[in-house]
């Protein structure tokens, strides 16, 4: 094994790990061994390669190992495989499973089927398949050598067109063609396209998981979307279903690390909103609780204020997004010019964004870079948004009515007539669709159409950034039309781009800059501007060929500036970070920032009361202090 790949990647991904001891003994606390949850979406599939909420995460990473995952520190550790290792350039990476594990059925017996390599064979072979629908395919279709060809040769063929081969051609090359093979029974090996001293942060995701196909073949089309129609391999398997009411997950008796699940049933239950949450919580009915900003208000002073405390933030990265080929003439004009964009920059208050979820320490949630802090460490121990280019960015707000005007007037001087017509622009329509539709004068102010949804609180961020804008940039420089999708906010603003400004989430998926800065690139699935920026492209590029991860994250980090002082994008707040209540003892079980694991309930103990605000800080510090020792050992 690797240890600069294995310390590169233990160290990133350990960042947001928690651990702790309760300062109580076990003598003082009795502990439940049901965790109790809730669900708010039917599940039609529990298929483990095409989920789409927090809930099914749960289900799913509880039920069903991969070949790694984190422990309570966040540390990649062996899972399904006990040893590993990779060749000198990364690019071959080699695991070993456990003998003798055998998947279970809904009812906890043991099947026929052992795990074997044939079983990652096959889980590659089936998100392979476009018919198969595989989410997020694109996180590792370029990853795993000859993945991208194979899976868009079969793409190709279903939308009609002729590639010279035969949809059936195209299945018989996936052994020669794509690089995952079971060397024997118990090994197998992955080839990659390039250099990837990161690879096993990948093995986190679902898209590695392990498929039985002698099971899959049984039940076709059916795959996960019954209880029986799984199998599991897991700490638990599902042992009830019922769709709109009522999922249960128990302990399952020949898991290999049995001794490590403390809690013997998972039981989720369907109910309406955050509201009956709380009340259900304070009723003895579940194990946790989110709390909004306006139950904060509402419990403070009561018998429950010493139980809320505020979770730690998450990897998640909420920013705007502009929309360079708008719809929209005024603001596509305008959007191209970066004084106008700086503009933007510093006439958006996030710190009052912040206090719509986190009033009392509004702070707390802001995020200024593009890629989480405290999520990747180098060698040196150094954060990546501690690196020189991104340091200053990280640390400073940037918000600045001054400056906002101020570049705002630069812009129109630049892209306005004296009179205040906008250069080569006439009267026009616009028309977004359900989300605006007006006539562009082609003068100052220049109209700008925000995207949001019905949600109430949605709707407020919309309309006090409007504000925002209009104060800070001059209401004789800008309109903001609030536009909101009632349906699909993908259907009616994304894919059709009826936006000019929108902000949206994206999530951190493995241990290298890359997982989001390698998106943002001009061809980048997340670039959903539609901007052209060969620049940064060239330094994505560069960076992404270097193997030393202290130079690699020193480049990564000057293509991030480069897009921040451009503001092609503005991030604005971190994920996470919730107030909560629950019985659950925090820093116990599988932690990281990005993958399936971080779901797990291994490890997991329950008290029979409320984890105190104290509790809560004392194995929070106890945590911080064993990570030092931890990682001044150098382990």
């Amino acid at each position: 094994m690797k240890r600069l790949a294995v310390w590169m990647v233990i160290i990133s991904m350990a960042a947001l790990a928690f651990t702790g001891c309760s300062s109580q003994t076990s003598s003082e606390v009795k502990y439940e061994d049901v965790y109790r949850t809730t669900f708010s979406t039917e599940y039609k599939t529990l298929n483990p390669y095409n989920l789409s909420s927090t809930s099914a995460y749960t289900m799913v990473a509880n039920s069903i190992d991969g070949l790694v995952e984190n422990d309570k520190y966040g540390m990649i550790v062996p899972s399904l495989a006990e040893s590993w290792k990779s060749n000198d350039d990364y690019t071959v990476w080699t695991y070993k499973l456990r003998e003798g594990i055998f998947w279970v059925d809904h009812t906890g017996a043991k099947t026929e089927y052992e795990v074997t390599a044939d079983d990652f064979v096959e889980g590659i072979r089936y998100i392979a398949d476009p018919k198969n629908g595989a989410k997020n395919i694109s996180t590792i279709s370029k990853v795993i050598s000859g993945l991208y060809d194979y899976y868009w040769d079969l793409a190709d063929i279903d939308d009609g067109e002729d590639i010279g081969k035969t949809r059936e051609d195209v299945l018989k090359s996936f052994d020669e063609k794509v690089g995952v093979k079971a060397l024997d029974k118990y090994t197998v090996e992955y080839s990659l396209d390039s250099s990837t001293p990161f690879f096993n942060s990948y093995l986190v995701i679902e898209l590695f998981y392990p498929v039985e196909k002698a099971f899959l073949d049984k039940v076709g089309e059916d795959f996960g979307t019954s209880m029986d129609k799984m199998l599991y391999n897991g700490g638990y398997y599902i042992s009830t279903w019922e769709r709109d009411k009522l999922v249960v997950l128990t302990k399952n008796e020949h898991y290999w690390d049995k001794d490590n699940i403390f809690v013997k049933e998972l039981n989720f239950q369907r109910v309406g909103d955050e509201i009956t949450g709380l009340e259900m919580f304070q009723r003895g009915e579940l194990t946790g609780c989110s709390i909004t900003a306006d139950q904060l208000k509402a419990l403070k002073g009561s018998e429950w204020e010493k139980y809320i405390y505020l979770k730690d933030k998450n990897t998640v990265t909420f920013w705007f997004t502009m929309n360079f080929i708008s719809k929209n003439q005024e603001f596509r004009t305008f959007i191209n010019n970066v004084n106008f964009r700086k503009a933007l920059l510093y006439g958006i208050d996030r710190v009052k964004i912040s206090a719509l979820y986190e009033p009392d320490n509004p702070e707390f949630f802001v995020r200024n870079t593009i890629i989480p802090e405290d999520t990747l460490i180098d060698p040196n121990g150094v954060d990546y948004t501690d690196y020189p280019d991104l340091k200053p960015i990280k640390e400073n707000i940037p918000y600045d009515p001054a400056k906002a005007k101020e570049y705002m007037q630069k812009a129109a001087a630049e892209l306005c007539n004296p009179d205040g017509t906008i250069k080569g622009l006439s009267p026009a329509k616009v028309d977004m669709g359900n989300i605006a539709e007006f006539q562009s004068d082609a003068k100052l102010p220049v109209e700008l159409v925000l995207a949001t949804t019905t949600d109430p609180l949605e709707t407020k961020k919309a309309l006090l950034i409007a504000e925002m804008l209009k104060q800070n940039l001059g209401e004789e420089n800008i309109k903001v039309i609030v536009g909101y999708s009632a349906t699909s906010f993908q259907d009616e603003v994304f894919s059709p781009m009826n936006f000019d400004l929108v902000d949206d989430s994206y999530s951190f998926r493995f241990a290298d800059p890359s997982a989001n800065l390698a998106r943002l690139t001009t061809d980048g699935s997340l670039n959903e501007g539609g901007y052209d920026i060969p620049e940064y492209d060239q330094l994505v590029g560069k960076a992404s060929l270097e193997n030393n991860i202290a130079e690699r994250y020193k480049l990564f980090s000057e293509a991030e500036k480069y897009m921040l002082d451009n503001v092609y994008l503005m991030p604005y707040m971190t994920g996470g970070g919730s107030y909560r209540m629950s019985k659950e003892l925090p820093y116990q079980t599988p932690m990281g920032g990005f993958g399936l694991t971080r779901f797990k309930m291994k490890g997991a103990k329950i008290q029979d009361k409320p984890v105190t605000i104290e509790q809560y800080n004392e194995l929070k510090v106890q945590h911080e202090k064993e990570m030092a020792e931890k990682f001044s050992k150098g382990n």
